[in-house]
């Protein structure tokens, strides 16, 4: 996951880098000639699984896993567009995918050799916010200039749906019979999105008029079903927190 977050904050980078040069035919000198009708920006960061429902309580207590394995990195982005002076619509999209290898604590094969299997843990939560920053966004001067402020406090909230999955792949012990099989435990047969609600606070840091540092704390809440695979398992817990830095961009 390392790879994949760095390689779009440096994507992020080059093309907000591009598209200075463009933008400042429409700019002044440390003004913009009308407030931005739209912010896009790119964070990576961590996001921490609560993983507290049953099935993550079995899988922890049974295989060599911990509640802290389900958390990673994550890649997110958001399209703001204002609403009033201090109230903005944001569009937001995450992504965080959690891949461990493990094997039974207290079981191995008729071979003496541990019973193993892999877990994926991935959550896409897409959602539609309102956010209020704290200090004003900017301020006019005259008719033509518009000045962003140098730093932007918010909180803000929302609702959307969030598209996620549960697999286990590899052997697997019938504690009935002591018999170990090979199976694929997937939640996708099951409903694939559910719904999310969304908390979040942060601050904006604006270095030039069009380029910013976003700071961003959020803590989603989300539950969905498992399906047949995982049958007599109650919903997993799909919610935690989530930490970002990114580049944000005025238009």
């Amino acid at each position: 996951m390392k790879c994949p977050i760095g390689s779009m904050l440096v994507a992020a980078a080059l093309l907000l880098g591009a598209v200075g040069p463009a933008t400042a035919q429409s700019a002044g000198d440390g003004y913009l000639f009308h407030r931005p009708a739209v912010t896009l920006s790119v964070r990576g960061g961590y996001s921490h699984a609560n993983a507290a429902s049953d099935v993550f309580q079995d899988v922890t207590q049974n295989l060599t896993l911990n509640r802290s394995d389900f958390s990673s990195l994550s890649v997110a982005g958001d399209v703001a567009v204002p609403v009033t002076e201090r109230v903005e619509l944001v569009f937001s999209g995450a992504y965080s995918r959690a891949k461990h290898k493990s094997e039974f604590r207290d079981f191995i094969d008729n071979n003496d050799l541990p019973i193993e299997q892999t877990t994926t843990f991935e959550r896409i939560p897409l959602t539609a916010n309102v956010r209020l920053n704290l200090g004003a966004a900017g301020r006019s001067i005259g008719r033509l200039a518009w000045i962003p402020s140098r730093v932007v406090p918010y909180v803000g909230a929302g609702v959307g749906g969030m598209r996620y999955r549960f697999i286990q792949e590899g052997d697997f012990v019938n504690f009935t019979t002591n018999a170990v099989f090979s199976s694929v435990l997937d939640s996708g047969d099951a409903q694939k999105w559910t719904l999310v609600e969304q908390g979040m606070a942060g601050v904006d840091y604006n270095f030039t008029t069009q380029l910013g540092l976003s700071l961003d704390a959020r803590y989603v809440h989300a539950k969905g079903q498992l399906g047949s695979s995982f049958k007599g398992y109650d919903k997993i817990d799909l919610s935690g927190v989530t930490a970002t830095i990114g580049l944000s961009l005025r238009l």
